[in-house]
């Protein structure tokens, strides 16, 4: 099947621009977008000749910025208060409800999303039919399902698996499926009873092997990690991402520093679960510790320069799809400076997944543009009224 044909050139103008690497709002700008490619993106005072021809489109009082970026999703789960319940018992079903908040996603001006947990190959085939025009949606880079341990975090979308061995079987048959990245659950986790959320998964040999078997294949590893010992174990293995990292000391941002690892700190995750009028109390209970800790890992993480990446946990407890900007005002709420919260969500997370030609506004990067209602570096919550979305050139929101 072919994907959809190449839309026509199209002129934006808004008061600012934001391209996605950090850098201050371009003031009276434009973007050129041609071929399903940006064109141009500057100043509209250096609009190039050809762009005459092109129809305009302006957006009074908003900012142009990339298409957004959740590196943390699951797209067969849609936020119900108990995410084991909430996911679909048949494939027909969790592959429905996917399609369903892969469209949330995109609404809410997201273009790229990492899926890091399904029982199967849901998110690898719901990305491959946005890729081929059938469906509407982010772009996807799957996981396929989480590994995890006996007896450990979400083996309900999860692949277990024990041993050295093992853990370099289960990412071969996560290739095999179709995944574009490797998920390890290195501790417990709070919405599964069990291991606390604390305590290691793993054992180093293990972990080295997974990653090292990762990296030999050419995916990446993204490592729920919510205790010191877990974070530590699994930077020290070479994860490229930890998610979570409720509990960060000394040792384990000393290693984000030389691992060059990124850190997906989810805040919407207990935001969503301790708010919830119907998550179980068990599950608060587990949630509360991590959430305490969380800011001041946060705080110290960001004064140490560890590179930060924006994700929801999206379909954990009332943590519906679509919430990424709301994750950015809570990175600015925790202390992050504006500019570097919107990379975190654009460029950053971008390049975290590997599609360097996403999450920026610069000639020969795709055409994901997020237009929104009002001035996004003085007030961040602009990032939560989506004007308009485009998707390699072409208009979808």
């Amino acid at each position: 099947m072919t994907g959809p044909e190449t839309p026509d050139p199209v002129v934006l103008r808004a008061p600012r621009l934001l391209d996605g690497t950090g850098i201050p709002a371009v003031p009276d700008a434009a973007l050129l977008l041609s071929g399903g490619r940006i064109a141009y993106a500057g100043p509209a005072a250096g609009l190039p000749e050809d762009a005459a021809q092109a129809p305009l489109l302006d957006f009074p009082g908003s900012t142009l910025l990339p298409g957004l970026v959740d590196v943390h999703v699951h797209l067969v789960a849609s936020g119900g208060p108990d995410l084991a319940a909430d996911v679909p018992r048949t494939e027909a079903e969790r592959t429905l409800a996917a399609v369903v908040n892969a469209r949330r996603q995109l609404e809410a001006g997201v273009t790229l999303v990492r899926d890091l947990g399904a029982p199967g190959a849901e998110a690898v085939l719901v990305g491959r039919a946005v890729e081929a025009g059938t469906i509407a949606g982010p772009r996807v880079l799957a996981s396929g399902p989480a590994v995890t341990m006996t007896g450990g975090h979400i083996a309900y979308i999860g692949r277990v698996t024990d041993g050295v061995d093992a853990m370099r079987a289960a990412v071969r048959a996560n290739l095999a499926l179709g995944a574009g990245c490797i998920k390890v659950v290195a501790t417990g986790g709070v919405l599964t009873m069990g291991i606390d959320p604390r305590e290691a998964a793993y054992t180093q040999p293990e972990l080295e092997a997974l990653v090292s078997e990762a990296h030999r294949l050419g995916l990446t590893v993204a490592a729920h990690a919510i205790g010191e010992g877990g974070v530590v174990a699994a930077l020290a293995a070479g994860v490229d991402s930890i998610e979570h990292g409720m509990f960060l000391d000394e040792s384990s941002i000393e290693l984000f520093g030389s691992t060059g690892a990124r850190y997906t700190p989810t805040f919407s995750a207990p935001h969503g679960i301790l708010g919830g009028p119907s998550v179980p109390g068990w599950i608060k209970d587990r949630a509360r510790p991590a959430a305490d800790a969380q800011v001041a890992s946060f705080q110290a993480a960001i004064r140490a320069g560890v590179r930060v990446v924006a994700g929801t946990d999206a379909g954990t407890p009332d943590n519906p799809h679509g919430g990424v900007a709301r994750e950015v005002a809570f990175l600015v709420e925790a202390g992050l400076d504006t500019l570097t919260a919107v990379r975190a969500a654009t460029g950053e997370a971008a390049d975290l997944l590997g599609v360097a030609d996403r999450g920026v506004l610069r000639s020969g990067a795709a055409a994901d543009v997020l237009v929104a209602s009002g001035d996004v570096a003085a007030d961040i919550t602009a990032l939560q009224r989506p004007v308009a979305v485009f998707q390699d050139g072409r208009r979808v929101v």
